[in-house]
């Protein structure tokens, strides 16, 4: 009766697991008392989270704190100043929040200085802050470095300078020290009980702050080692189990400090958040230890037994993995062993079929994507590349394969960012599809790219990601040049009519969602202009509509919209602005074109304009009543003696005369 229970591996092993089982079963009676250690560590990871958030926004208002001081400071700023130096002394708010101010010209050298430069200061043209800021003119706060005259470690805060034109002119920056205990950057003081601390870095891997000063200035460990931060450095905000800075197995919450591209760590080692419950573990250990003494040589016996023949299978296996034999050839009366036989040569054959047609088809698309002329990469599961085509890394100018992907987060426009990051993230999570066309720096040059990335699958088994990249630069600027050239009116550059009736919706549209704003139209039409065109020609008379545009052009806002609609007629399209202010802006504009005094050929032309101004009524649906009103009024300043302003308001009229 033993030996036929014994015959077949699954009888062999049933015995030996229902052993088990019972002894399983008592262990997990003693280990609930354990699982109070869960309820300990989901408890403690919500608190760290909470002082990761505290400490992170803390940090942003520090950080906007010292922008909005540099920003109050930079427009009194001038690079040429002889007082530069003196008013920089004078800034004490602003020393108190940094080490020192400092000024820059377009070239990296230094202007000016509080405390002053020992050897007359470095040029920075070369670093990367001075490069990001002169490439995207935007507040920065730089990657951590140590200062050329005082060795000491620490960031920089950047405002640009530019003139009224967007010019870059240098820039406004101020220091704060990495060791310095009044520094916001100190968060060593900052204790989680006993052993927990804080750790700040870069999104770059660089970390800011730490308890242990040997850190500072050093990189982030591999991402193997600590997984949780290295997700962190790309944007991912929570909190977890694994690895400390030490080595030592610890809990950690995470969050982002966006306005600096930081990273703000918490951690508390395990031992710390299980030390209520290491005193009832130590009571069970002898019953573990009694139990595994008890079980040990029964299960090595039973197993032994039944798994005899598996040895022997294994040693088949590896002789058929080594090429010292193509099959499996078993001496045993085990029903079992003979089907996983058959089973395991059927496999090995269809194996080196598939084996010997992979190998086929990775060559050849080894070779497609190599002489691809679209850039394309290959990413696992997690976002990680794993292959790039040497089209993709002749269009990012840098070692893809080789750097984080936060680099190629790092190039994207910082307008663009936020989109090209949602949709990476929404790829990697959900699987959805990525097309998005955005910004991208390439040392000194931007380009447009184009991306599409899409899910690789085998049946229902997601194997990775494959992206093709594409510049699309000149494919935009065509683009743009097009959309231009279809909406202005090539003579005067101003808008043309079908530009004019776009704005026209536009802003109709954002009338009726903004109700406290008032949208107000000027129309005119040129008195006088055809004598120019008759007796000088209309190369003279063109000459004149141009001269005609750009007066209209410098006399409103930047969001105004000056149109040409055709002819000597003129349109000027005015947001959020009353129609007093419309009135007295027309009135301006007539006084510049009665002003305007044209030669040509011995001949001086004059002339003036008709103006009619209107508002957009409560009762109008779209921009055509508002429309008609204007052309009514400029058609009645035409009829009352032309060269003065006509302000058609419904059913009222307001005239205002000028000179004829």
């Amino acid at each position: 009766m033993t030996g036929w229970l014994l015959s077949t591996l699954r009888s062999r092993l049933l015995l030996g697991v229902s052993l088990g089982w019972l002894v399983l079963v008592a262990a997990l009676l003693a280990y609930s008392h354990l699982s109070g250690g869960a309820l300990a560590q989901r408890e403690n990871l919500t608190h760290l989270e909470y002082e990761a958030q505290l400490i992170a926004k803390q940090l942003e208002r520090s950080i906007h704190v010292r922008q909005q001081a540099l920003a109050r400071l930079r427009p009194s700023l001038v690079l040429n100043d002889s007082e530069l130096f003196t008013q920089l002394q004078r800034q004490e708010g602003l020393l108190a929040l940094f080490d020192r101010l400092m000024v820059f010209d377009a070239q990296g050298e230094p202007v000016a200085a509080w405390p002053p430069f020992e050897h007359g200061g470095p040029n920075i043209a070369t670093r990367d802050y001075f490069k990001h800021v002169r490439g995207f003119r935007r507040p920065h706060v730089s990657e951590p470095y140590v200062g050329g005259e005082t060795g000491i470690q620490q960031v920089m805060v950047i405002e640009p300078l530019l003139d009224d034109e967007g010019r870059f002119l240098g820039i406004l920056g101020g220091n704060a020290s990495l060791h310095d205990g009044a520094s916001f950057l100190n968060l060593r003081s900052q204790r989680i009980g006993e052993d927990g601390h804080v750790v700040l870095a870069t999104a770059q891997g660089q970390i800011i702050s730490h308890p242990d000063p040997s850190y500072l200035m050093q990189a982030v460990p591999a991402a193997d080692r600590l997984p949780l931060l290295d997700r962190a450095l790309y944007g991912w905000e929570g909190s977890g189990t694994g690895e400390q800075l030490d080595g030592k197995p610890g809990l950690m919450a995470f969050r982002q400090v966006w306005s600096a591209n930081w990273v703000v760590g918490v951690f508390l080692p395990v031992s710390q958040a299980q030390a209520p419950i290491q005193r009832y573990a130590t009571q069970l250990r002898w019953v573990g230890l009694a139990t595994v003494a008890l079980m040990l040589p029964l299960l090595w016996w039973l197993l032994g037994l039944g798994l005899a023949p598996l040895h022997r299978l294994e040693r088949q296996i590896e002789r058929v993995g080594r090429g010292d034999a193509r099959r499996l050839k078993l001496h045993t009366t085990m029903r079992e062993l003979h089907q996983v036989a058959e089973a395991f040569n059927r496999l090995e054959d269809q194996r080196r079929d598939a084996l010997a047609s992979r190998e086929a088809r990775e060559a050849f698309l080894q070779a497609v994507l190599a002489s691809s002329p679209v850039g394309m990469f290959l990413a696992d599961m997690k976002g990680r590349i794993n292959y790039v085509n040497p089209a993709l890394e002749a269009i990012s100018g840098f070692n893809v394969a080789a750097s984080r992907t936060s680099e190629w987060v790092r190039r994207v426009h910082p307008d663009d960012r936020p989109a090209f990051i949602e949709q990476w993230r929404s790829t990697l999570e959900e699987g959805a599809d990525h097309h998005l066309q955005y910004r991208f720096q390439r040392d000194e040059e931007q380009l447009w790219l184009e991306a599409q990335v899409s899910r690789v699958e085998l049946g229902d088994t997601a194997l990775g990601f494959v992206g093709m990249i594409q510049d699309i630069t000149e494919r935009h600027e065509r683009e743009t040049r097009q959309l231009w050239e279809a909406e202005h009116d090539p003579l005067t550059g101003c808008l043309n009519r079908r530009g004019f009736e776009n704005r026209l919706e536009e802003a109709c549209t954002l009338q009726r969602r903004v109700s406290d704003q008032i949208l107000s139209l000027i129309m005119m039409d040129l008195d006088h202009f055809k004598p120019v065109n008759d007796t000088a020609g209309h190369a003279a008379g063109d000459e004149l509509l141009r001269r005609i545009g750009r007066l209209l052009q410098e006399a409103v806002r930047q969001q105004d919209a000056v149109a040409r609609l055709g002819g000597d007629e003129f349109a000027v399209l005015l947001p959020a602005c009353p129609i007093e202010r419309a009135s007295d802006i027309a009135e301006r504009i007539r006084q510049g074109i009665e002003a305007l005094e044209f030669q040509t050929d011995g001949h001086v032309f004059r002339v003036t304009a008709s103006i009619g101004v209107s508002s957009m009524d409560e009762e109008d649906r779209d921009g055509g009543p508002l429309v008609k009103r204007a052309d009514r009024a400029s058609y009645r300043a035409k009829h009352k003696g032309r060269n003065r302003v006509v302000v058609q308001a419904g059913l009222s009229e307001v005239v205002e005369a000028g000179r004829d």
